[in-house]
């Protein structure tokens, strides 16, 4: 059964569209940042998977505080799935900031391309996540 929180916490298309440009604004900058490339470089695999942890909870505790206050136990679906969308399309996003540049060499070294991508999404991520709850 779908309950009026369900569907005021749905991902319609212009939640996407405001997803993708709040991340834009952040993305394009961060990824024209040498210290971005330079530190992508020294980056280790548990470096990465602890940022990208980090930018996921982040999103997750602002998506709680702003929608879910005390009802996230019956509608932790929603909550996952808006995580998830926000930062599926905040990679995207960093990722097609750092083509544009070309900085991202996803097919000579998808391990820089990788890390730089995720470096990246961390501060857009909340971006992306800020201009979603002004809707």
């Amino acid at each position: 059964m779908t309950t009026a929180i369900d569907q005021q916490h749905e991902i319609e298309l212009k939640d996407a569209a405001q997803m993708v440009i709040g991340a834009g604004a952040i993305a394009l900058p961060v990824a024209m940042s040498k210290d971005t490339w330079e530190i992508a470089e020294e980056l280790q695999p548990s470096d990465i998977i602890g940022i990208t942890c980090m930018s996921a909870l982040l999103i997750a505790g602002f998506v709680y505080a702003a929608y879910f206050r005390g009802r996230v136990r019956e509608h932790w679906p929603l909550l996952l799935s808006r995580v998830l969308v926000i930062y599926g399309l905040t990679v995207i996003v960093a990722s097609l900031s750092l083509l544009l540049i070309n900085q991202a060499p996803w097919l000579t070294d998808p391990t820089l391309a990788l890390n730089q991508t995720v470096l990246v999404a961390l501060p857009a991520s909340f971006a992306a996540t800020v201009v979603d709850h002004m809707s």
